[in-house]
């Protein structure tokens, strides 16, 4: 039985992969689960005040892991990666000519620049200074090595008393990939990156937050086999 179902943000609560707009469908999902005592919970590479405020305004009860997997929310704030030192920010920045994306003023951990193309040298580049480099399709995320939302969500779980079996998560991006090795149950919605529906036990026929509802709704209709 699914006691707990985790969401991704950027792609999957919105109306699509290009926009910040919550789907009106996802909010609704959301509230559904929760009218049957399920919770619900944030997994992003977004900065921790954006998903803090969210998580309070939809009334989510589930738990928050933000910046990758760097912060973890259960009635208390966990980091569970070392602080980013600021001249590895700038060094990085600065060597391969990349913006910082609008929520870095916010991190402490992960920080996110565009474009989001992550090529050989930036790879390289990490290895040497032992970091954490991914792609999210949004941004290019560098943080302290033991990142990964795989860390954040083993960290939530254990802090429910929760094992796999008893969560499910949807998701859009490779980087959920992480996400997806610690639930039960894996869905990836329609528009989705192919590395995720490759692993999925579910693609939803809808995109982002409309997938979100066609997920809630199969879920709570018990036309999925989540025991799988």
């Amino acid at each position: 039985m699914i006691k707990l179902v985790l969401m991704d943000l950027d792609g999957t609560l919105t109306e699509d992969r290009d926009s910040t707009r919550i789907d009106l469908d996802a909010i609704y999902a959301i509230r559904l689960l929760q009218e049957k005592r399920i919770k619900v919970g944030l997994v992003s590479g977004n900065s921790y005040p954006i998903l803090r405020g969210l998580y309070t305004y939809l009334y989510l009860d589930g738990g928050i892991v933000a910046e990758n997997g760097c912060i973890v929310f259960y009635k208390e704030k966990y980091r569970l990666c070392k602080q980013m030192d600021k001249s590895l920010v700038i060094e990085f920045k600065s060597l391969f000519k990349l913006r910082d994306t609008w929520q870095n003023e916010y991190r402490e951990c992960d920080f996110g620049f565009v474009p989001a193309k992550l090529t050989d040298e930036m790879i390289n580049w990490a290895k040497e200074k032992n970091l954490y480099i991914k792609s999210s399709g949004y941004a290019v995320h560098i943080a302290y090595n033991a990142a990964g939302k795989s860390v954040g969500v083993e960290k939530l779980l254990q802090l429910q008393g929760l094992k796999k079996e008893d969560v499910a998560a949807i998701g859009d991006s490779s980087t959920d990939i992480e996400l997806f090795q610690q639930v039960g149950f894996k869905v990836a919605v329609g528009n989705a990156d192919d590395e995720l529906k490759d692993i999925a036990d579910y693609i939803t026929s809808n995109k982002s937050g409309k997938g979100v509802r066609e997920f809630v709704d199969k879920l709570l209709k018990g036309e999925l086999d989540v025991l799988k």
